[in-house]
């Protein structure tokens, strides 16, 4: 799924203004999303969106707070499987 970004971020040297999310996650992601739960609800939402986007929290931190929650909500269904 495509989502347009709110704010530009730098990833690999590159401006991007868009990124393709996942909708198939695997047992791993899972593992350390559930794994965050114990950290807090920011670790969880970071797990969610590291695993959605593949971007490290290094990247995450630059991301508009609008893009962050956008992202989470969006995958959050996949992961429970609300999208069949």
């Amino acid at each position: 799924m495509i989502v347009k970004l709110k704010k530009t971020v730098v990833v690999n040297g590159k401006s991007v203004d868009e990124i393709n999310i996942k909708e198939d996650y695997d047992g791993a992601d899972v593992i350390r999303i559930q794994n965050a739960k114990s950290k807090g609800e920011g670790e969880v939402m970071a797990a969610v969106v590291t695993a959605a986007t593949g971007w490290d929290i290094g990247i995450l931190a630059k991301m508009s707070s609008q893009d962050i929650i956008r992202i989470n909500n969006l995958a959050q269904p996949f992961l429970i499987g609300g999208e069949e």
